[in-house]
Order: structure tokens, then C-alpha cells, then sequence
């Protein structure tokens, strides 16, 4: 009785806090959006494609909320297809989060999600699907969040989206990926034929790299013919007037391209990362990792247009916005990277330090430097994305020792409550291109290009940003960034998402987080509903972010507070990265997901890396037909081969299942037909009749050797035993040298020049067909 009376008391007392609280978020104005998910046919790189559109427009609307406001925002999916949004960047109930499967439920096809949450935060943020590969389709939009009184000085502000663009279906170009074709880099005129690495003095560095099973260098995995800015190559914004104070709000929503950034019209100021403030700083070029955003301020100088350029990292293309009107200026041409000297790249402003590649270690003296720097481009070697991560990747993967100390104090990151009500709608559709009452700033100005190159050190938070780990417990974990290229499969300490998948968080305590890149791709790691500490130069005052690159051959360290309960997603935002694997969840314990999430598992997106691939190629000679069919996933490989004589009726066909059981060991087991001698030879050799096939059941073992030679030993139930090496050699850009040689005293040699993507001439010697030569064609 008395507990009852007690809580009944409580609850008087509650009661107008309660009521104080619901007036304050029924006082708070509603902005509400409708967005509406179509398939179209887009042109943007010669030729008509399907994409996607929101709200007809490719990208989405940018949306304008500001601090304080609820938001409200309609999907309305009239794509075939499911579709999900993910909030890239904002602080949002977990259930709105947009990972179909995950936190959100999937948006079917005809139907409409709404979601709900208060705003928060500050800055530049966008939004993307999370559903295969839609956002490489096209559905992805900017998001503008501005504070109640804004204290930077500016005229006026742009949002500048940058994106990649391919004509190809995605699912095909992760089907390339997965097959090792080298296309892409062939239409970027990157290809690392042998010609062409003996040209550059690179022979011994490729010969190191083919040691340890390591393919040809490459900054990026898929060639695109087009990049964009919004929604063109091009942009031009002639209101913007001499004197003028810009601020660009820069956004990588592309797939899988970084971009340097450079303005013709003098340096630089970048006054926020990721939508958080920052201490400004001068740059005179930046990389901008995919999905990370910048705002920078510039000015613009008297007589003419000044190019804002961002250059794809590959030196592929670039994509331009011109501020001001009268004679364009351009910005700065970059020089390609040499892609043909990476070791002594990573290496650079490093010599005498070991770093760990793979099983190698390698040392590379001061003299080893002074005798690769007269083939290493000079203005290459002092491009930002080389030492990208600053004081925070000097640490080397395989270096142990964590080399951060505990950092003082607490505090505590956007921890605003959660806010609700009201129906004061306002519209900010027009803010794209807004003017701003003129007034003085410390913005750059005059086209000076002498600021330091960008790096992760520059970056300082206005305020502390350092937790009390006295007072909330901390747990440090490791990620090792893994990956082969060899099967295009990407991981965290060597397993993907669906081998494990999920990492128990407590409420309340700090994440230490140091991440070592252990392969040669820039990784662009993203937390879903926090944001992090860089651990950086500025000590307590690192700046926080949600996106952070881990540049190759790297470490970067970071913290985050556990105060966001739910199941969010962390994983590389390069597109293609993630659906192979380089993801986890942290999942925090006791969090219990809304019912509505019951009816969908969390396997569908767990699975996404072990799904299946088929590709195949048929090949027409003048001596004889060749056929492979291939059928794989993460650890299971099917293989069909055959080959058909047209005049000499010798023939083969091979099927067979194979395990992988290490990265390069797979056991299999399968079936051989043919009616080649030596398999006819076992029924001379006992006197009987010659059938018209021999079938034989077949197991074996096939590992990959240094070189990339396949070694293929196996026993058939005859007790034949065949032992077999095949491999390739890039000879020219366009052309192979493919090999094989076995037991059996079979052998071929020969050479495939590459017409398309799906087409090769060949032609060569094998021991059963001889002299002849056709296509290839590849599906």
C-alpha cells in the first residue's frame, strides 16, 4: 500500500515535467517530404540506361530541415523491385536507420514507408539505398541541416553531390569483378601489361607483388565513362560574383571513386567534416573519401569562372563546377598516379621502416629509394591520399602497440533529446544556390595555392572531444582489413559478414576501434548512428566523423560513446566492398527491435556476400570448339570445361565440385568424359573392345602457386594420377599469354587479344589440336 501511494506521488510530481515536454515538442515545426522511388531510362555517358529516380530526378532532391524540426518523410516505392533509404550521417531512431533487414523493413514494391525522427544535428549529411546495388543506379540525394543561428559567414552555398556513373548493369560489373576480367583497367589506359611495367622500371616490384600472389596495382576496381556533379559532368553557377564568399557542400555519394578536390580560384577553407565543425583550414587540394562531406569555403576572384575540379583518384576523368561568370579558369591538372611503383609510393617519406604486406616484410633502405625515386612521378609522391591518415596511420599493420593513451575528460556527443509534434510546415527547396547578406569573413581568397595538402591532422574540433574513461568503461577492439583480389572477396580479420556477423555492445561504454589495412585499396569505414573520434594530431580535440578512409598499408584509430541502442551497420562504403563482405553489425545487448521487425531476418542481408555467380565462355576454333561454365559463391566453386575436335573427334568434358578450404586450397571431386588416348589407353592395354566415351569419376586438390600458377593434382578411379600447371601473363594491354602443361603429356599455348569486354581473337599451338586460332566470347 505504501509503494502505491509512494508511486502515485512520483507520478503527481512527473506530471507537469511531462506536460513541459510534450508542449516543447508539439511547439517544434514538422518539415515533411514525399519521395517517390522510380525506374527510368537515363542518359548520361552516350546511351540510354535503367536507373533510378527520386521524384523524378536523378539524384534526389536535396532535403533542408532545420536544428529542431521533426521530420517527416513519405516513401513511396513504385519500382518493381524492394528499396530501402538509409539517413547517411544522421543520429535517427534505430528503426529508421534504412538497412533493409537490419533496423528497417524493406520497402515492397507499391508501397509507402514513412519515417519519423527529430532533428538533432548540424551539417551536410545525404541519404542512399541500402538495397543491392540501387545506390550505383542512382538513389542516393543530398540532406542540408542548419542550425538555429548560423555563425559561419558566407554569400552563398551550394551543395555539389559528386557520383560515378556506368552504363553497364551493376550486377555485370560485380560479375566482372568477380571473374577477374581486366577490362576496366584497359579502358582506363591503366593496364599493367609486362610491356608496360618493363617500360617503367617496374619489373622487380611486379615480380615481388606476383610472389606473393598480389595482382597488377589498382586505386579502382571499375571503370566509369562519366562522373557527375549533381546531376552533370558540368556545372555552372554564373550569379556568384567577384568577392563573394562560397560555401560548397560537398558531398562523395559515387559507388567506388575517391576524388581530389582543387578550386582554380585560390585555397580552400574547410570549416566542417562529415556535417561536424571543425577549426578552418586552409587546403590547397583534398581527397574526399566516398560517402565522406566537406564544407569548405571559397572566394571568388575578379574576371572570369573559376573551376572547382574533382578528379577521380585513378586519374580516370573528373567532373567540374564553374563560379563566376567571363573567361574560364581552370584548376590545376593533377599527373596520374604511377601505378606501376606502389611499393615505393607506400613507402614514401618511410625509408628504413619495415611494413607488413601480406606474408612479406619488406625493407626498403634509403639507397633502395634513391634508386626507384628517378621512376616514381615526383608530384605524384605528394598527393594528400598518401598520407591520408597523418599521426593516425603511422602505426603499420603487424606493428603492435596501440601508441594512444587514454584520453581525459567527457564529453558528450550530440546527445540532444529525442523531439516530436508539431505542424509549422516551411519549404527550403530553393536554398540550392541561396544568397546570404553580404558580410566579412576570413575566407580564402586570391588564387594562392601554398596551403599544406590535405591530411586526417588537420582536422580539429572546436571543443573537446575526449571521453572520461575513468568513468565509462572502455574496450578496444582490432579489425584488420583483408581482402584477395584474386576472387574479389573483402573481409575484417579475414571473414565477411556472413561467416561473423555481429559484435555485442554494452549502453555506456566507449569503443576504441584500430583499424589496420592489410590490403592495397583505400577503405572508406562507416559507422551507421554515431559518430567517432579520429584519433589524430589535435589529441582531445580529434575531430568526429562518421566515414573515415584507412588508406593501404595503414591504421587508423577510432572511439565512439554507446549511447545510440539498436542494430547498426558498419562497413566500407566502396559499393562493391561491402556486398562482398567487409561488414559487421553492433548489436546492443538488451536492445529489443520493434515487433514489425520479427517477420523480416536479418539473414537476408547477411547471406548478400555468399551469393551465388555465374559466368562462362565459349570459344570457336578452326581446330576445335572450347566451352567453361563457372557457378560460385564464398567457399563453393562448380566448374564445367570441355573441348571438341572438329576433325580428329578427340574430346573432354569436365565437371567438378571444389571446396575452398584455405584462401588458395580446394579439394574436389568430379567427373571426366573423353575419348582421348590416354584414357583409351587402359582398354588397349587389356586387350578390350574401345568404347566411343570413357567416364571417369575424379578427386584432387588445386592450389594456387606464387606467380599465379594453378597446380592441379589429381587420381581418377583407375588409379591414373594427372598433375597439371596452367597460368596466364599479361603481355600487352589488350593481350594474353595463356599455358598449360600436364602429365599427360598435353600442352597449349596461347595467345587472346581482347577486342570488348565480351570478345578476344586467339590463336595458338595445343598437343591435340595444333595450329589454330578463333574467338572468345564471354557471357
Amino acid at each position: 500500500m505504501q509503494y502505491a501511494k509512494t508511486a502515485g506521488m512520483v507520478m503527481l510530481l512527473l506530471l507537469p515535467v511531462m506536460a513541459a515536454v510534450q508542449t516543447a515538442a508539439a511547439q517544434r515545426p514538422v518539415k515533411e517530404y514525399t519521395l517517390v522511388l522510380r525506374e527510368k531510362r537515363l542518359n548520361k555517358a552516350g546511351k540510354p540506361v535503367q536507373a533510378i529516380t527520386i521524384n523524378d530526378s536523378m539524384p534526389g532532391p536535396t532535403l533542408y530541415f532545420t536544428e529542431g524540426d521533426s521530420a517527416v518523410i513519405h516513401i513511396r516505392n513504385e519500382m518493381s523491385t524492394e528499396s530501402s533509404v538509409h539517413w547517411h550521417g544522421i543520429l535517427i531512431p534505430n528503426y529508421y536507420d534504412g538497412v533493409a533487414y537490419l533496423s528497417t523493413p524493406p520497402i515492397a514494391a507499391g508501397k509507402t514507408f514513412t519515417v519519423r525522427f527529430p532533428v538533432r544535428q548540424t551539417g551536410t549529411y545525404w541519404y542512399h539505398s541500402h538495397t543491392m546495388y540501387q545506390e550505383q543506379n542512382g538513389l542516393f540525394g543530398a540532406l542540408v541541416m542548419y542550425p538555429k543561428k548560423e555563425t559561419r559567414q558566407y554569400d552563398r552555398e551550394y551543395v555539389l553531390l559528386l557520383s560515378d556513373w556506368t552504363n553497364e548493369n551493376p550486377a555485370r560489373v560485380m560479375n566482372n569483378l568477380k571473374r577477374g576480367l581486366e577490362w576496366y583497367a584497359v579502358k582506363k589506359g591503366q593496364a599493367q601489361s609486362l610491356n608496360r611495367v618493363i617500360a617503367r622500371h617496374g619489373l622487380t616490384e611486379r615480380i615481388q607483388m606476383a610472389w606473393q600472389r598480389m595482382p597488377p596495382m589498382d586505386i579502382s576496381d571499375v571503370y566509369y565513362p562519366v562522373f557527375l556533379t549533381n546531376s552533370d559532368s558540368v556545372l555552372r553557377f554564373p550569379e556568384a560574383r567577384p568577392g563573394e564568399r562560397l560555401r560548397l557542400r560537398v558531398i562523395d555519394g559515387s559507388s567506388s571513386t575517391f576524388f581530389h578536390l582543387q578550386y582554380a580560384g585560390g585555397n580552400m577553407q574547410i570549416i566542417a567534416a562529415d556535417g561536424q565543425d571543425v577549426e578552418p583550414v586552409p587546403v590547397s587540394r583534398m581527397l574526399i573519401g566516398i560517402a565522406e562531406t566537406y564544407d569548405l569555403l571559397v572566394t571568388v576572384p575578379e574576371n572570369g569562372s573559376f573551376e572547382f575540379r574533382a578528379t577521380a583518384q585513378d586519374g580516370s576523368g573528373y567532373t567540374s563546377a564553374y563560379f563566376g561568370s567571363g573567361e574560364p579558369h581552370a584548376a590545376p591538372t593533377l599527373p596520374r598516379p604511377d601505378i606501376f611503383h606502389m611499393e615505393g609510393v607506400m613507402m614514401q617519406g618511410m625509408a628504413g621502416m619495415k611494413m607488413k604486406m601480406g606474408a612479406m616484410t619488406m625493407k626498403l633502405s634509403k639507397k633502395a629509394m634513391e634508386r626507384e625515386m628517378p621512376y616514381i612521378q615526383n608530384a605524384w609522391l605528394d598527393r594528400e591520399d598518401l598520407n591520408m591518415a597523418g599521426a593516425a596511420g603511422m602505426k603499420m599493420p603487424g606493428m603492435h602497440g596501440e601508441g594512444m593513451h587514454d584520453m581525459p575528460g567527457m564529453h558528450n556527443m550530440q546527445g540532444m533529446d529525442e523531439m516530436d509534434g508539431g505542424h509549422d510546415m516551411h519549404d527550403m527547396e530553393g536554398m540550392h544556390g541561396m544568397h546570404h547578406p553580404a558580410v566579412t569573413d576570413s575566407a580564402p581568397s586570391g588564387p594562392v595555392h601554398d596551403a599544406a595538402p590535405f591530411t586526417y591532422d588537420l582536422l580539429r574540433a572546436p571543443r573537446s572531444t575526449a571521453f572520461d574513461t575513468a568513468v565509462h568503461p572502455l574496450r578496444q577492439l582490432t579489425f584488420d582489413l583483408t581482402g584477395s583480389m584474386w576472387r574479389y572477396i573483402w573481409s575484417i580479420n579475414g571473414r565477411t559478414l556472413s561467416e561473423k556477423d555481429s559484435i555485442q555492445v554494452h549502453e555506456g561504454e566507449v569503443l576504441r576501434i584500430t583499424m589496420n589495412n592489410q590490403t592495397m585499396m583505400y577503405h572508406p569505414m562507416h559507422l551507421h548512428g554515431h559518430f567517432f573520434r579520429v584519433l589524430n594530431a589535435q589529441d582531445s580535440y580529434s575531430p568526429l566523423k562518421h566515414t573515415v578512409i584507412v588508406p593501404p598499408m595503414r591504421s587508423v584509430t577510432i572511439e565512439f560513446a554507446a549511447d545510440e541502442p539498436g542494430d547498426w551497420f558498419f562497413h566500407c562504403h566502396v559499393l562493391y566492398h561491402m556486398m562482398t563482405g567487409m561488414a559487421r553489425t553492433f548489436r546492443y545487448a538488451d536492445y529489443r527491435a520493434p515487433d514489425t521487425m520479427h517477420h523480416f531476418h536479418h539473414g537476408m542481408l547477411m547471406n548478400e556476400d555468399n551469393r551465388w555467380f555465374f559466368w562462362g565462355e565459349a570459344t570457336a576454333a578452326s581446330g576445335h570448339g572450347e566451352g567453361y561454365l563457372s557457378y560460385s559463391n564464398r567457399k563453393n566453386w562448380v566448374q564445367l570445361q570441355g573441348d571438341y575436335g572438329w576433325s580428329n573427334r578427340k574430346d573432354e568434358i569436365t565437371g567438378t565440385y571444389e571446396r575452398f578450404v584455405t584462401r588458395y586450397l580446394r579439394p574436389y571431386a568430379g567427373v571426366v568424359l573423353s575419348n582421348k588416348h590416354e584414357y583409351l589407353g587402359y582398354y588397349k592395354d587389356r586387350g578390350r573392345a574401345l568404347p566411343g566415351q570413357d567416364i571417369r569419376g575424379v578427386a584432387g586438390v588445386r592450389y594456387l602457386l606464387p606467380f599465379f600458377l594453378n597446380a592441379d593434382l589429381r587420381i581418377d578411379n583407375r588409379a591414373h594420377v594427372r598433375f597439371e600447371l596452367s597460368g596466364e601473363t599479361w603481355l600487352f594491354p589488350r593481350v594474353w599469354l595463356n599455358y598449360s602443361v600436364n602429365t599427360d603429356k598435353e600442352f597449349e599455348v596461347n595467345l587472346e587479344g581482347m577486342l570488348t569486354r565480351d570478345l578476344s581473337v586467339t590463336g595458338g599451338y595445343s598437343s591435340d589440336y595444333k595450329w589454330g586460332g578463333g574467338l572468345s566470347y564471354r557471357f
